[in-house]
């Protein structure tokens, strides 16, 4: 088990500091430069040139600012922070959507493009097709903080494992393929104990899915090494008064091997037909002044965590990657009060991010600071920039 204290580990904190200068200094490149989007929700067509800073959009509710922000999750992971399935953001009267962007790239640039039905969904990447949303990711990494962002901390242990692959993915080369490797053996295992198959079948899909499940094991154990400092650093400045710690655990003892420990448990799995320890049982707890942040804190210092997670993950991820995290936040002032909206906001300024906010006045959001940022009006549907 890893454990990192907010108050204590001064060494980290300093690291993480000149991580934070050295961010202030790079200039990253643009990410997310055009955005197109046809059906998506209320949205029949949108085309907009994009700041390489902060992008503000400002509307009524039910305006469709969000769904501006959803469309660009869409375009990077496939699926909108909001709702996992698909007819829900397809446009009434519409049978698909469409978002496609220019976005940087080392090369130059890409075009990437997606067209989703509840059928089916195509992927382009410069007019090419592509087999994987895997590639628009690795091109457009895209973190968001949003209404239910709290569940990072109150959610199940699923949210906070997506939060380490999500880095995982993005500074771990080989982390996908050995964690669609393991999920694949993990659901042929499952299949083994609830068919009682006989204990060398089961003894093969131990062996496997035990090689598969350290290497998962390792690369989550040194994201959250590396992350931590970055934690540390961003609970001291945002809940100062409180003391916040986080502890890693990979899923079964660290005592022993996995294959030990899944052997270990060979009766009781064939009784409850389930493989019972592994990276899928993989958690992160959170601590507020040394309790279980889920069950003692505020949803408003839930959602302080939360942002000091996002602000970890971003840091670690334009550190290794060299690229431009985009960054949305979603109604952030229904989120947070002004004053931790504003440190939010100044810390995604400090790493060079490019930012996407809603909200409803221009007035709730400061953008002072920026070296390029954009105003929009959003209406019905219609996004319009403002002077």
């Amino acid at each position: 088990m890893f454990h990192r204290a907010a108050k204590q580990v001064a060494t980290l904190s300093c690291q993480c500091a000149y991580s934070l200068s050295l961010a202030r200094k790079q200039a990253l490149p643009l990410a997310l430069q055009t955005l197109l989007v046809q059906n998506l929700r209320i949205i029949e067509q949108l085309d907009i040139s994009l700041a390489a800073d902060a992008n503000l959009f400002i509307g009524e509710n039910g305006a469709g600012k969000t769904s501006i922000l959803e469309a660009i999750d869409v375009l990077s992971r496939g699926r909108s922070f909001r709702e996992r399935r698909t007819s829900p953001l397809v446009r009434k009267q519409a049978t698909d959507l469409i978002v496609s962007g220019k976005v940087d790239a080392v090369d130059g640039f890409a075009r990437l493009g997606i067209q989703k039905s509840s059928k089916q969904t195509v992927l382009h990447c410069n007019q090419e097709k592509v087999a994987s949303i895997s590639s628009h990711a690795s091109y457009l990494p895209v973190l968001c903080m949003h209404p239910d962002s709290h569940q990072l901390i109150q959610g199940s242990g699923k949210h906070r494992r997506n939060y380490m692959d999500w880095s995982a993915f993005h500074v771990k080369h080989q982390f996908l393929q050995n964690w669609r490797d393991y999920n694949k053996c993990l659901r042929q295992r499952n299949t083994a104990l609830r068919n009682r198959c006989d204990t060398e079948e089961l003894s093969v899909w131990t062996n496997r899915l035990s090689v598969l499940g350290e290497e998962i094991g390792i690369a989550r154990s040194e994201i959250f090494q590396e992350i931590s400092p970055y934690f540390d650093n961003y609970s001291n400045s945002l809940l100062p008064e409180c003391e916040v710690s986080m502890s890693y655990h990979r899923g079964w003892s660290e005592e022993a091997g996995l294959e030990t420990a899944l052997c270990s448990l060979r009766e009781q799995e064939l009784v409850s037909k389930t493989t019972g320890c592994g990276p899928h049982r993989a958690n992160i707890k959170l601590f507020l002044n040394q309790q279980d942040a889920a069950a003692v804190a505020s949803r408003g210092q839930q959602k302080l965590i939360a942002a000091c997670l996002l602000l970890a993950q971003i840091n670690h991820i334009q550190h290794f990657n060299k690229k431009k995290c985009v960054v949305l936040l979603d109604d952030i002032r229904a989120e947070l009060d002004q004053q931790h909206a504003h440190a939010l906001i100044t810390a995604l300024q400090t790493l060079g991010c490019q930012v996407f906010i809603t909200a409803i006045e221009e007035g709730q959001i400061e953008l002072l600071g920026w070296d390029d940022t954009k105003v929009f009006h959003v209406k019905q549907g219609v996004c319009k920039p403002m002077k």
